[in-house]
């Protein structure tokens, strides 16, 4: 593949659109498939010109195809377009970009190869960073044998840095990055219910205000936008707890951290503005 013209994209969260985005500002055309989907995203994705398809279209079309979507949907969907690849008798280039184990992306590409059209080609990868702006570009790890495919793209979407031949490469630098920062924000969250529970949550705020300042400062600008996408993060703990455990080491924390954002998840005023409203709504859905 010495050129990309055509992507397909599937997902449409906000970081998916503003890949998609960022690629057509790129010179790159863009489709994407929106069966089932919100009419906010059916609405934001055609107002940015992104070409919506039938999934056969944006396989016929298609010089690479971009999963981006929840790590629980990503055996159902890479299944789907594999088998419909098959039936349209047309190869396809996939790039699995979702936050899924090692352990996950080996199942899925064994599946993919064995399903898909002759000489289709997975190629595992992960994002890591916020979605693109026009002065910021996240990075894209990708890795196996066919990862040399598609690291000459270059596009305002992100910066792309190749690992390697070894499959499961990118998704597992994704497992180790998360650990730290989606991994964090449930430790923050665990710490401060737990004094919530233990009736010392405001004299914890007031140590942390003392000896911790830049850490408390980080909480109480990260934390009350969780409601809106702890959801997403769920199945995500949940594969870097499988992840830990495939290595022989203890998942505890990640166990937990899914359990947190399972709690944050439950919140009806995704609006919170500071701690101890969450921790309000936290300890009410904890008991």
């Amino acid at each position: 593949m010495n050129q990309i013209n055509t992507i397909g994209l599937i997902g449409m969260g906000n970081m998916g659109l503003s890949v998609g985005i960022a690629l057509l500002n790129s010179g790159i055309e863009v489709l994407t498939n929106l069966d089932g989907r919100s009419q906010t995203t059916i609405k934001n994705t055609n107002t940015n010109n992104i070409t919506n398809v039938t999934l056969s279209n944006l396989i016929n079309r298609s010089d690479i195809i971009l999963s981006i979507i929840p790590p629980s949907s990503s055996v159902e969907v890479a299944n789907n377009l594999s088998k419909l690849s098959q039936l349209t008798l047309k190869p396809i280039t996939y790039v699995e970009c979702n936050a899924i184990s090692p352990d996950t992306t080996k199942f899925i590409e064994k599946s993919f190869i064995a399903t898909a059209f002759k000489n289709s080609k997975y190629i595992d990868g992960s994002i890591i960073g916020t979605a693109p702006t026009d002065t910021y570009k996240p990075k894209l790890y990708i890795s196996g044998k066919y990862a040399n495919k598609i690291e000459f793209l270059k596009s305002k979407a992100f910066q792309i840095i190749n690992l390697g031949d070894k499959l499961e490469a990118a998704s597992s630098i994704k497992m180790c990055y998360a650990s730290l920062t989606k991994g964090t924000s449930a430790l923050w969250i665990s710490l401060l219910l737990l004094s919530k529970k233990l009736n010392i949550f405001d004299e914890l705020i007031e140590e942390l205000d003392y000896s911790q300042k830049d850490t408390l400062i980080k909480m109480k600008n990260q934390l009350p936008k969780l409601p809106l996408k702890s959801g997403r993060w769920i199945a995500e703990m949940q594969e870097i707890a499988s992840t830990y455990v495939s290595q022989s080491l203890n998942s505890g924390s990640f166990d937990n951290s899914a359990y947190i954002y399972s709690l944050v998840s439950l919140i009806e005023n995704k609006e919170i503005k500071d701690l101890s409203n969450l921790m309000n709504e936290l300890n009410i859905n904890s008991k």
